[in-house]
């Protein structure tokens, strides 16, 4: 942290680190070199042609005042960061609900924290896509409270999460509908805190692509901007993907899906993005740096991890004298307001996907019982004319109790559960856009 007279500037740094046990490749070895390279002992080799990813200011590359990562997922790895990294971040904590693992949410910092806050998103995926996880780690917002740096500046709120991930970019494997739910809490937690008066800064790996539907409500329901295209102005997409690997690093800001990771070298060149952020607000604070990091290769093993990470200065703007606010300007009301149109059509379309899940789960359910009972009717006739027929039997009623009882729990309880949620999220969107249609027509 730099302080100059009154001018307080913080340096972030968000990183995903890949830390899944027995699925993300030589998560060891990584892990550790990534507290190696945070504590400031690093043994990395830059990437071939990529000096200009490189700062003048080498020694203080990776001197960070607050660190946000994401799928910390073994307390082995945890572990080992906090020890690596206790001289230089003395404030650390990592968020713990979930199902069968936590969130994977953890922060480091070198300002005290105040307090800490987990929120769980009440929809976020299914039970039954257990070879994707999300729904049994417990996607969630973790919230951390700085103590304030000085009488003239706001405090800061760090939010930080890693929303539900894609699995295609349509259709139902793109969870669409459970990313954009989770920002419409985030959405919510963010004003509470603004409103607190502290100085919110979104921060993780959002999975969601600028200008998308999650992204419009992580930042105009909340007036936060992206803290890169608040230093380098909105970004061409499009010219981005057909950018050489490294300026879509360096003038896009692309921290997923490049093809210079060697996690993902295989990916198309123009299938790099950017999903890592920090969205700051601009009434308090103001992006005074701003590059992609951890962009060098561990030897011997490969990059840090399947993202790089983002790094951005912040400077925390003096407080002013409390004026009343201007109201929002048409513009801003009719995007919101086409952004409900949007989200209320997701909704529906998804709200038929998960009444039909729950209906042939339950159907499955109801299927296996009545199977059963004819099971044990026909094992009484076929047990006397071929015994080992017997076994047959057994073995398939147990198949169909297992199977059947499952689905009957995802649909009786989760079904139930997500479709309410859905539900609950809908009448809170029609909530919002009754006020903006009344404000609309009382401007006119």
């Amino acid at each position: 942290m730099s302080v100059v007279g009154d001018i307080y500037d913080v340096k972030f740094l968000t990183f995903n680190t890949w830390g899944l046990k027995f699925v993300s490749k030589h998560r060891k070895e990584r892990l550790r070199a990534i507290a190696d390279k945070l504590a400031g002992k690093s043994a990395a080799i830059p990437l071939p042609g990529s000096e200009t990813l490189r700062s003048d200011e080498c020694e203080l590359e990776d001197d960070y005042d607050v660190v946000a990562l994401q799928e910390i997922w073994c307390k082995s790895d945890w572990d080992y960061i906090v020890s690596r990294c206790h001289q230089k971040y003395p404030y650390y904590r990592i968020f713990y609900s979930g199902i069968l693992a936590g969130p994977g949410l953890a922060i480091l910092s070198k300002i005290p924290i105040e307090s800490t806050f987990l929120y769980r998103f009440p929809i976020n995926g299914r039970p039954s896509a257990f070879f994707r996880g999300d729904w049994y780690v417990g996607k969630s917002v973790s919230i951390t409270l700085l103590k304030p740096l000085s009488k003239s500046t706001y405090p800061l709120a760090i939010l930080n999460s890693h929303m539900h991930a894609p699995y295609a970019l349509k259709g139902d494997a793109a969870y669409h509908c459970h990313r954009s739910c989770q920002a419409w809490d985030f959405s919510k937690i963010a004003n509470l805190y603004k409103k607190a008066g502290y100085a919110v800064v979104i921060v993780g790996d959002l999975n969601s692509r600028p200008g998308s539907l999650p992204h419009q409500f992580l930042t105009k329901e909340t007036g936060l901007v992206d803290s890169w295209e608040q230093l380098h102005g909105e970004q061409d997409l499009q010219l981005i993907s057909r950018m050489d690997p490294h300026d879509q690093i360096r003038l896009g800001g692309t921290t997923c899906d490049s093809i210079l990771n060697t996690w993902r070298a295989q990916r198309r060149p123009d299938e790099a993005c950017r999903l890592d952020y920090a969205l700051v607000d601009p009434e308090r604070l103001e992006t005074v740096q701003a590059r992609v990091k951890f962009t060098e290769q561990i030897p011997n093993v490969g990059s840090f991890s399947d993202h790089f990470a983002y790094n951005c200065t912040l400077r925390l703007l003096p407080k002013s004298e409390s004026q009343p606010k201007n109201p929002p300007k048409r513009d801003l009301l009719l995007d919101k307001l086409a952004n409900y149109e949007e989200m209320l059509q997701v909704l529906a379309k998804y709200r038929r996907v998960s009444k039909w899940q729950k209906l042939w789960r339950g159907t499955h359910f109801w299927l296996s019982v009545l199977i059963i009972i004819i099971i044990h009717v026909v094992t009484t006739f076929t047990s006397n004319r071929a015994g080992w027929s017997s076994v047959f039997w057994v073995f398939f009623a147990t198949f169909m109790a297992v199977t059947g009882l499952i689905d009957g729990l995802i649909s009786f309880l989760f079904g139930r559960s997500e479709i309410r949620a859905l539900e609950e999220v809908s009448q809170e969107v029609r909530d919002s856009r009754r006020e903006i249609q009344e404000t609309l027509e009382n401007k006119l």
